[in-house]
C-alpha cells in the first residue's frame, strides 16, 4: 500500500502545471517517472475516481483536478489565518494569563490549529492539544464554530452527530447554538477536561464566513470574578483577527 501512495504522490506532484507543460499523456508520465503504462492507468484511474485527477475527453491527456486544488487553497488559507491570529493569540494569552486556542473545521469536527500556552500557568491541565479534534458538538470553540456555519451546513453536521450518537438530544443541542448565535460568543464547563471552563468567539473572514474560533480555558475556581473580563477580551482578540482578515462586520 505504502508503494502505492508514493507512487500516486509522484504521479500529482508530476501534473504540477508549469510554464512549459499543464497536461500529460499516459505515455509521457510513464517515461518521465519510470512506471509501466499499466500501473500509471492504473493510478490516473483511481486519482480520477477522487477528483484528483481529470481527464479532457478530447484530447485523454490528464491534468490535476479541482478537488487537490481545494486541498492547497484551504492549508494556504489555514497558514493565513494561523498567521494572522498568532499575534493576537499571544497577546490575549499575556493579557489573561490563561491558555488560547485556535480552532478550525474540518468536517463534522473542530480541529485546534494552535494554541500559545500562558506564560507561568496558575494551574496544569494538558495543554499539548495542538491537531486534537472534537466533535463540533463539544466545548466552546467548537459550539461557538458550529453555530456560526450557514444553516445547510450546520443542519447536515448536526443530522450525522446525531446518527453518530454523537448528540441525544438535537432539540436541546439547536436551542444551545441559537443562544450562541445571538450573543457572539459561548461558555462551556468542564466539557473538555474536569473543572475547565472555555469561553470563545468566532473568527470571520472578508465574506462574513466562519473561518476559526478564538479560545481560552479557565481553572473554575476563579472564574466568577473575572468572568466579565475574560469574555470581554475573548471576544475583542475575535473582531481585531476578524479585522484584519478584512471583516467589516458588527
Amino acid at each position: 500500500m505504502s508503494g502505492v501512495i508514493q507512487k500516486s504522490m509522484v504521479l500529482l506532484s508530476l501534473l504540477k502545471p508549469s510554464n512549459e507543460k499543464d497536461d500529460w499523456s499516459t505515455t509521457e508520465i510513464s517515461r518521465e517517472i519510470d512506471i509501466p503504462v499499466q500501473t500509471v492507468h492504473r493510478l490516473l484511474n483511481c486519482l480520477c475516481e477522487v477528483g484528483f485527477v481529470v481527464q479532457n475527453k478530447e484530447t485523454r491527456r490528464f491534468s490535476l483536478g479541482t478537488k487537490i486544488i481545494d486541498l492547497g487553497l484551504s492549508v494556504r488559507e489555514n497558514n493565513t489565518i494561523r498567521n494572522t491570529a498568532l499575534p493576537f493569540l499571544i497577546e490575549l494569552s499575556k493579557k489573561t494569563k490563561e491558555n488560547v486556542y485556535l480552532t478550525i473545521v474540518e468536517g463534522n469536527e473542530g480541529v485546534v490549529l494552535d494554541c500559545v500556552n500562558a506564560a507561568k500557568p496558575i494551574y496544569h491541565f494538558n495543554t499539548e492539544i495542538k491537531g486534537i479534534r472534537l466533535p463540533l458538538s463539544v466545548d466552546a470553540p467548537n459550539k461557538v464554530l458550529l453555530a456560526n456555519v450557514n444553516l445547510n451546513t450546520r443542519d447536515k453536521i448536526v443530522s450525522d452527530l446525531l446518527n453518530q450518537k454523537l448528540i441525544t438530544d438535537r432539540t436541546e443541542l439547536e436551542s444551545e447554538l441559537r443562544i450562541i448565535k445571538q450573543y457572539g460568543f459561548s461558555i462551556t464547563l468542564g466539557e473538555k477536561e474536569k473543572d475547565i471552563t472555555s469561553i470563545a468567539a468566532p473568527i470571520f473572514s472578508w465574506d462574513d464566513t466562519v473561518v476559526a474560533s478564538i479560545s481560552i480555558s479557565i481553572y473554575h475556581a476563579w472564574l466568577l470574578e473575572q468572568l466579565n473580563t475574560y469574555i470581554d477580551a475573548v471576544l475583542k482578540c475575535s473582531k481585531d483577527i476578524s479585522r484584519e482578515l478584512g471583516w467589516i462586520g458588527n
